[in-house]
């Protein structure tokens, strides 16, 4: 059996190029509804979004990091690239 998800029924305005844009979309990708397609779009837009914060977190963190941190990361890369070698060796 199919889950069923709770709707709720929204109104919003909308530029008309944008829904023909949506409305090409749901035929596209053979959506059944302009409904599907919104929600298509948006469940792409919210997952992009989150995406972005994460990747920017990342690059935050990376950014602030001391000598210290930075010296022992590239201690790390050096020990795990003459290891890879070491494995490339053994094939």
């Amino acid at each position: 059996m199919a889950r069923r998800t709770h709707r709720l029924r929204i109104t919003a305005s909308l530029d008309a190029g944008v829904v023909k844009a949506l409305d090409d979309l749901a035929k596209r990708r053979g959506l059944s509804s302009r409904s599907r397609a919104l929600e298509a779009a948006l469940s792409y837009w919210i997952t992009e979004q989150e995406r972005r914060r994460v990747e920017e977190e990342v690059e935050a963190y990376y950014r602030g990091r001391t000598s210290p941190e930075k010296r022992e990361d590239k201690e790390w890369a050096e020990f795990a690239s003459r290891s890879a070698r070491h494995l490339e060796a053994d094939e």
